[in-house]
């Protein structure tokens, strides 16, 4: 276990079953259980979430972890203009994949419990998660109480008290969808976050891109839908 901590012990030891390390990714734990033929990596598969029109012409997978500073770049500059002219218009369906980097055990726990929330409500609680993100690793560095930290958000989507919280963590589906998620991602050789993938070719994982390069790949992929 790394250097960052939780205040329960129980929380410590569901987060542990997962076997990743702390190396800006998720390890290689040797366990391949899937779920839904996960190891896919372009096709969606049952544990995959997805934000906006399963229809949409136009595909963009997000490899990403909401403990990610670049990650919380790109969803705070970039995914604004992003829903709001390409997502909530039809255009463009997103996938979100998992990919939990350092401290391993915290972005595991929040992941699992955006999972435990109404599927509707999964990026809401992860944009949640990305707001709170410099105060909770703050946390984690001093050894705070990030459980509490987490509880809290927790709470404002129906997972309230102490039982209800572990349950979360201790969930076998989730932990089977987040390393279903972290298998896709090696089938395609990701190695850092965010890797996007727009209908099915790596993306420049410049994380400085400007919104305007970004939606102008946007809009190419979707002349190229549309047969321009």
């Amino acid at each position: 276990m790394s250097m960052f901590r939780f205040n329960r012990r129980g929380a410590l030891i569901a987060l542990a079953a997962l076997g990743l390390s702390a190396c800006g990714g998720a390890s290689d734990t040797g366990e391949t259980g899937t779920t839904g033929g996960a190891a896919s990596s372009d096709s969606v598969v049952l544990q995959d979430i997805i934000f906006g029109d399963p229809d949409a012409p136009v595909t963009l997978i997000e490899y990403a972890s909401w403990t990610c500073p670049a990650c919380l770049d790109f969803h705070s500059r970039i995914m604004p203009t992003v829903k709001s002219d390409y997502i909530d218009t039809g255009k463009l369906r997103i996938v979100f994949r998992e990919f939990p980097t350092a401290p391993e055990n915290v972005a595991v726990a929040g992941f699992a419990l955006a999972r435990c929330a109404n599927t509707d409500d999964y990026y809401d609680f992860l944009d949640e998660l990305f707001t709170r993100q410099d105060a909770i690793l703050t946390l984690a560095r001093q050894g705070g109480p990030v459980v509490e930290a987490l509880k809290q958000i927790a709470s404002n989507y129906g997972i309230e008290g102490d039982e209800a919280f572990q349950a979360c963590l201790d969930d076998a589906e989730n932990r089977a969808e987040i390393r279903a998620s972290i298998t896709a991602a090696r089938s395609k050789d990701v190695s850092v976050t965010p890797s996007l993938f727009l209908n099915g070719e790596l993306m420049d994982n410049n994380v400085r891109i400007s919104v305007e390069t970004f939606t102008a790949a946007l809009d190419e992929a979707l002349g190229e839908t549309n047969g321009e």
